[in-house]
């Protein structure tokens, strides 16, 4: 990313979408506590028996020995620096939606609300993308693939194993009121969600590997390239005022590989 905050505008077709990349690592999952504890690295210092599975950095707090390696003042300023660019992600959000005269408006970030945030943060984005008509938010983080509809008729996307690092099983929503699963991948397969527009819709569509591909081990030059396969698939429509509906040529059974 260019910045820790900024907004993209594209035209074509006399469609406008506006996407505002937004910087989230302020969330409680993997975010700014582990980033400022560096608990990996400092684990090490007292850690290093080989027999030793324990892993400390599971619940490792401010100023544990293994976090920050028990420097307070550290951690905090390192936390208050996290903070303050989440902060400039929301007010300037804030302000370029409510200026936006874009056709669809769409979020870009690594985390999602209800996945990795505590709920004051998730509450906070909710809002936001309700009180301007978000049309999607779309994350990664989570090494999988889900799609998640609001009462508000925001759409949750996560997109988070497009490759080069293990994937994963996505999860549902649970204990929110607020947000319901529509689909989750089966399986662990890799790949990325297709964005198409016209004036009225967005298109939104899972796109993996077909099964005409043939991986042989870690050398490319063996590989055998095949085709692609489309699965879950929905249009988002550009007035908010339902859910959407789903593709006719959804699939939401497994698609892609691995499975």
């Amino acid at each position: 990313m260019k910045d820790h905050y900024f907004l993209e505008r594209v035209t074509q077709n006399n469609v406008t979408v506006d996407i505002l990349n937004i910087d989230t690592n302020d969330a409680a999952v993997h975010g700014a506590s582990q980033v400022c504890c560096q608990c990996y690295g400092y684990r090490w210092k007292y850690t290093q028996a080989p027999g030793d599975t324990k892993d400390p950095c599971k619940n490792t707090v401010r100023g544990d020995r293994v976090c920050a390696g028990g420097d307070v003042e550290m951690y905090d300023k390192c936390m208050e620096r996290i903070d303050s660019w989440a902060k400039a992600s929301f007010d300037g959000a804030t302000k370029d939606l409510m200026a936006s005269t874009a056709d669809f408006k769409i979020i870009n970030t690594h985390y999602s609300p209800h996945f990795h945030m505590d709920p004051p943060h998730m509450q906070k984005w909710y809002d936001l993308t309700k009180t301007h008509q978000v049309h999607g938010w779309f994350n990664g983080h989570t090494h999988g693939f889900n799609h998640d509809v609001a009462k508000w008729n925001t759409h949750f996307f996560q997109n988070g194993a497009g490759g080069g690092i293990f994937s994963e099983s996505a999860t549902t929503v649970a204990n929110n009121d607020q947000v319901k699963t529509t689909w989750v991948a089966s399986g662990q397969p890799y790949g990325f969600l297709e964005l198409s527009f016209t004036k009225s819709w967005m298109k939104v569509q899972f796109v993996s590997f077909d099964k005409t591909w043939d991986f042989k081990g870690f050398d490319f030059g063996d590989t055998t390239k095949g085709g692609v396969a489309r699965g879950h698939c929905w249009f988002v429509p550009k007035v908010l005022d339902s859910p959407g509906v789903e593709c006719k040529s959804s699939v939401n059974g497994v698609v892609g590989m691995p499975t």
